[in-house]
């Protein structure tokens, strides 16, 4: 998909109705299940930030999400990209929960 297709700039979330979000992530998840790749993993990841933020999302659902959301990104500290290349720069990681 090109970039200008996927620009960073989306609708902040309250904006976004929050079943679409969670059927495109079901998508995303069926596609990367088939064919992994990178692409996939990150919108993955975008889509579950926006699921974790969403204000019509429960709490236990914004919790779980916060935690995928991490795991689908990897462990922060071993990121091996400069620091303004990583993925924390593109996507900001919701308010953990603990």
């Amino acid at each position: 998909m090109p970039r200008s297709a996927c620009p960073l700039s989306e609708p902040a979330a309250d904006r976004i109705a929050l079943q679409p979000v969670i059927g495109g992530t079901l998508l995303l998840l069926s596609h990367y299940a088939r064919t992994p790749d990178l692409a996939a993993a990150e919108r993955i990841a975008h889509h579950l930030a926006l699921i974790a933020r969403h204000p019509d999302a429960s709490d236990g659902l914004q919790h779980i999400c916060t935690q995928l959301f991490a795991i689908w990104l990897g462990p922060v500290q071993l990121q091996d990209l400069p620091a303004n290349r990583q993925w924390r720069d593109v996507w900001p990681m919701p308010a953990a929960t603990q």
